[in-house]
């Protein structure tokens, strides 16, 4: 019994060091027409939604899609959120950034908490405040009219470079309401 436990627990071993897929690399499930879903969101929402634009997409992968607009939460009639998720897919390594515009006034302090602005930069001309927590997370955040716009890390393991989350920024543009 013994023994076949070994032999069992060898293939095991074997299995999981030549055919599990580990580390970087792993597949990433991409958010299926996240242009039309923007669009969407920018024909209910109250303010001129700016959204990332043109960047590659080999290289920054939608996983995640969340959009709240006007009247579809109780208490919340004029609120309208949309928040994007990416994963930057390097063959090398998968980092994490996330994009939310939104009205809503307290939405710097309801994703980053008390985090202080610790220093400014402009990327394509607009002016941005750097946040960055006690760990090192980083987020960009700037007011748009009557939006404010939030790009970060993720404040978890794997997080974007602020080189990536610069990128990020530089690629907000407006986004037409009207259909394609």
């Amino acid at each position: 019994m013994v023994l076949s436990l070994a032999v069992v627990m060898a293939g095991v071993l074997v299995f999981f060091l030549f055919v599990m897929p580990r580390g970087h690399g792993k597949p990433v499930r991409v958010v299926s027409d996240a242009t039309t879903s923007v669009r969407s969101f920018a024909r209910q929402a109250p303010y001129p939604v700016l959204a990332p634009t043109g960047l590659g997409q080999n290289l920054w992968k939608p996983t995640s899609l969340r959009m709240q607009v006007p009247g579809s939460v109780e208490g919340a009639a004029h609120r309208a959120d949309l928040t994007i998720g990416y994963v930057i897919d390097r063959p090398e390594d998968q980092t994490y950034a996330r994009y939310e515009v939104t009205n809503d006034p307290s939405a710097v302090q309801q994703l980053l908490g008390n985090r202080p602005v610790t220093g400014r930069t402009t990327i394509d001309g607009q002016s941005w405040d750097l946040r960055r927590d006690d760990s090192g997370h980083l987020a960009l955040t700037r007011a748009a009219g009557a939006a404010t716009v939030i790009i970060d890390d993720g404040a978890g393991d794997g997080g974007a470079s602020q080189a990536d989350l610069e990128t990020l920024a530089a690629s907000l543009r407006p986004v037409s309401a009207s259909s394609p």
